[in-house]
């Protein structure tokens, strides 16, 4: 590359003896851009405007319609971001009101029905109306007292249960945040630990309506389908699958609905003599236990006649779940299984560093096994929110050992 000056570069000179600068048919070169005309001018500023006035009413129609998401103050003091429609909030959204309480739901119709509350002092989830808990829901207060139930005006209403930092539960009616004594009742919630397990068979349940119907003394035999005296689910087992390919079709609505209602809940497993390894994963690919769950519990009920032909194939099935369970789930599992199961075939088999769950109906004899945790009393029972019998449970100690149990042995 040459770097001397343009002065040295030789000049040619045309016909008419002018430099030939190399654009010799462009005497007088045109402008890449014409000049632009009045008329020009005028039509393009109106086009601009067009476009504008259209992209503003595109705008206006997408907000309006509830397409666009706006942060927008209103007139009491609050903040709203969220999606708009027809002059109201539309659709999810978020709302900080005026002395800081954060709502967060979706809006219908300018109306939010239901929602979370995050107040100074609790934490609500549930119903509501006018941005005041009403109808079913959660509050966890900063104190650190639970109440599941229902609601009126921003009170509690309704059937409902608190439970407090120190092992106390109430449990029953509300009325106008309080809970009323019934006449004649001569225990306390909590002193006595119910349960149940359910599967299919009891098709759809209104976790939300759960009650069971006890007499004075508190005690719930699973007969009386009414009484004054009642007493809440405090834990559920749900059945989630069976064998090497069956899985319950209600079990993810049951797991769900049991946590949003505040009830501690597990999953079993039916123990079948096919395919171990297929069963094993059967369970772990549709079964998420999170902190707080109860352990996993393997269902050993066996037919009889099966039972007798082949029991140490079926305990050496049951040891690989249970195994595989504490691997997976870094928990030792329950094992379920009646209390004649337990002394005719599992007695001496290795099991008894297991804690049992253990089906006997006779009232009057507890079950005869070790690590006796929780005892299905009866398979006929009532219970309000369930149209079905349903297999009723006791756990072996009040609430405050029943709440030790989880925090030890549940899923951490």
């Amino acid at each position: 590359m040459d770097n001397s000056d343009n002065k040295d570069l030789p000049v040619n000179n045309n016909a008419n003896g002018k430099p030939d600068n190399g654009m010799a048919e462009f005497d007088s070169p045109t402008p890449f851009f014409p000049k632009p005309q009045k008329g020009n001018f005028n039509v393009a500023f109106l086009l601009i405007c067009l476009a504008v006035a259209i992209t503003a009413l595109a705008y206006f129609g997408l907000y309006e319609t509830g397409y666009i998401r706006v942060l927008r103050r209103l007139d009491n003091g609050a903040i709203f971001s969220g999606y708009w429609k027809m002059g109201e909030p539309f659709g999810e959204g978020i709302l900080i009101t005026a002395n800081g309480e954060l709502i967060e739901g979706v809006w219908e119709n300018g109306k939010l029905n239901k929602g979370v509350v995050v107040a100074k002092k609790f934490t609500y989830m549930g119903g509501l109306k006018n941005y005041l808990p009403d109808g079913y829901g959660s509050c966890h207060y900063k104190s650190g007292v639970r109440y599941h139930g229902f609601w009126k005006n921003g009170v509690k209403s309704g059937l409902g249960k608190l439970q407090t930092p120190k092992g106390e539960v109430a449990f029953g009616n509300w009325k106008n945040g309080e809970l009323p004594p019934v006449k004649g009742q001569a225990y306390k919630t909590g002193e006595k630990v119910y349960g149940m397990d359910v599967s299919n068979h009891q098709k759809k349940i209104d976790w939300e309506k759960l009650v069971l119907y006890a007499d004075s003394t508190g005690t719930v035999t699973g007969n009386l389908k009414a009484s004054p005296y009642v007493q809440p689910i405090m834990f559920a087992f749900i059945k989630s699958t069976e064998g090497a390919d069956w899985v319950a079709h209600t079990f993810k609505y049951n797991f769900e609905e049991a946590r949003r209602c505040g009830i501690p809940r597990g999953a079993y497993h039916f123990l079948r003599l096919s395919d171990i390894d297929g069963q094993i994963k059967n369970f772990i690919d549709h079964t998420v236990l999170e902190p707080g769950d109860l352990p996993p519990v393997l269902d050993m009920e066996l037919d009889n006649r099966e039972m007798a032909k082949y029991a140490d194939l079926a305990c050496e099935y049951a040891h690989k779940w249970l195994d595989a369970m504490e691997k997976h789930y870094g928990v030792k599992p329950i094992l379920y299984t009646y209390d004649s199961y337990y002394n005719s075939y599992l007695k001496g088999k290795g099991f008894d560093d297991y804690d049992f769950f253990i089906a006997r109906y006779n009232p009057e004899t507890m079950p005869r096994v070790p690590h006796l945790e929780i005892w299905q009393f009866t398979e006929k029972g009532n219970s309000g929110g369930i149209e079905t019998k349903v297999d009723l449970n006791i756990f072996m100690g009040d609430y405050k050992d029943f709440e030790k149990f989880v925090a030890e042995k549940g899923i951490r």
